[in-house]
């Protein structure tokens, strides 16, 4: 399967929140990105919300964060939001639909190369509500899986989340 451009997945669904945005890195994180296959690749993930208004999310050191990852060769982006969710949660999904597509465009810091990341953001419905008791996968770095009734203030990208969460949830 070829994966999408941000403009075809978007085409796909109706009322998604577009954002492109550069990035400065430092050479070292640059590097590893280009390292792990990011430059042209796509990450995937949801938000998650159950009957009572309840926003699923994972805790990494002191920042919050959507359930989601890399897409996996061969995956469509929906396959790969479903899976991140479950591996990340333990909590299984249905998808709702598309809220966001982030064009990234990472840049060297004090140089002029350049790569292009993309993540889409799903938004979903729990099939339960049961979390794991060792979310994530062996060294993902994963130190908490909670519902949350609002969104922490150190949370990745919040304004994004605060705005998905308003329009959809």
């Amino acid at each position: 399967m070829t994966r999408p451009t941000p403009d075809d997945l978007a085409a796909r669904y109706d009322d998604v929140v577009r954002k492109a945005e550069r990035i400065d890195l430092d050479p070292g994180r640059f590097d590893r990105g280009l390292e792990r296959g990011d430059d042209g690749g796509w990450g995937v993930g949801a938000l998650v919300a159950d009957d009572d208004d309840r926003l699923l999310l994972v805790r990494e050191g002191d920042t919050w964060l959507l359930p989601g990852g890399r897409l996996e060769p061969g995956e469509s982006p929906e396959a790969g939001a479903v899976r991140e969710v479950r591996e990340e949660t333990g909590v299984d999904v249905e998808l709702v639909g598309l809220g966001a597509v982030a064009e990234q465009t990472f840049r060297r810091a004090g140089g002029d190369a350049t790569y292009a990341f993309n993540f889409a953001t799903f938004l979903a419905e729990p099939t339960s509500t049961d979390l794991a008791d060792d979310p994530g996968r062996p060294g993902e770095g994963i130190d908490e899986v909670a519902w949350r009734e609002t969104v922490p203030e150190a949370t990745f990208d919040r304004d994004l989340v605060v705005r998905l969460v308003r329009e959809f949830m």
